[in-house]
């Protein structure tokens, strides 16, 4: 069985399938959740309308979590 990679965020914090992320994209700073552990990079795929995965490299990724983040991913569930 292949072995999960182990990944880093910016914060030194580890980063495992599911977590709430926010990372850069384009001229912007969007929000996601981890969804792929590849050798080198990690699959996010962006919650909203717009939902689309991308590859990002984990030093450009930030695990967010609490009630600010529990708050937005309600107001983007109520939206869709």
């Amino acid at each position: 069985m292949a072995e999960i990679p182990e990944h880093r965020d910016k914060l030194g914090r580890l980063l495992k399938l599911g977590d709430c992320v926010a990372y850069p994209s384009y001229n912007s700073l969007s929000i996601g959740t981890i969804k792929k552990l590849n050798p080198k990079m990690i699959g996010v795929a962006t919650l909203g309308k717009r939902a689309s995965t991308s590859n990002k490299y984990p030093q450009d990724l930030v695990v967010v979590d609490g009630p600010e983040v529990t708050m937005y991913l309600l107001k983007m569930s109520a939206k869709a």
